[in-house]
């Protein structure tokens, strides 16, 4: 497949960054209206008065913010990854964040190793949502797999 991105393309280390997206308010209260609707997320005032000081993200609207710019990196027009599913997360918030933050997604490729299907690999990828002030909002570290390119894959004769 032209433009595909498989397990042997990546290299630990490698790093790739995603433009920049703003936080809207609107969006960001719909979101948090319908999936999270703790005061801190949806009411001006009750925020104000928590350690926060303003109204903070859900989790879950941050979570989808990655998952947007994360399929500006990978999954766009002549670049596609071939990755097949991810089986762990390691998950943290280490700030919040908050109405008009300027947030962008860089992914890290932080380990690989070979599957013991021949059509697949495992890779290690740090997600890192960075905010305008270089704070981590984000970081997930996900175990996943991709698929091997099919010249790298031996087939048994038959």
């Amino acid at each position: 497949m032209e433009g595909a991105v498989y397990f042997e393309d990546l290299t630990v280390g490698d790093s790739f960054e995603s433009e920049e997206v703003i936080v809207d308010k609107d969006e960001m209260l719909a979101y948090n209206r319908k999936n999270d609707p703790w005061p801190f997320h949806v009411d001006e005032a009750a925020a104000a008065r928590t350690p926060y000081g303003s109204l903070i993200a859900s989790g879950g609207y941050t979570i989808s913010l990655m998952y947007r710019l994360g399929h500006r990196i990978y999954n766009v027009p002549g670049r596609r990854w071939l990755v097949l599913g991810a089986s762990q997360w390691q998950l943290k918030f280490p700030a919040p964040v908050r109405v008009g933050d300027r947030l962008r997604l860089r992914l890290t490729v932080q380990g690989k190793r070979e599957s013991s299907r021949p059509e697949r690999g495992h890779f290690d990828l740090l997600y890192e949502l960075v905010n305008q002030a270089g704070d981590t909002a984000l970081s997930v570290l996900v175990a996943g797999l991709i698929a091997r390119h099919p010249r790298s894959v031996s087939r048994p004769a038959s």
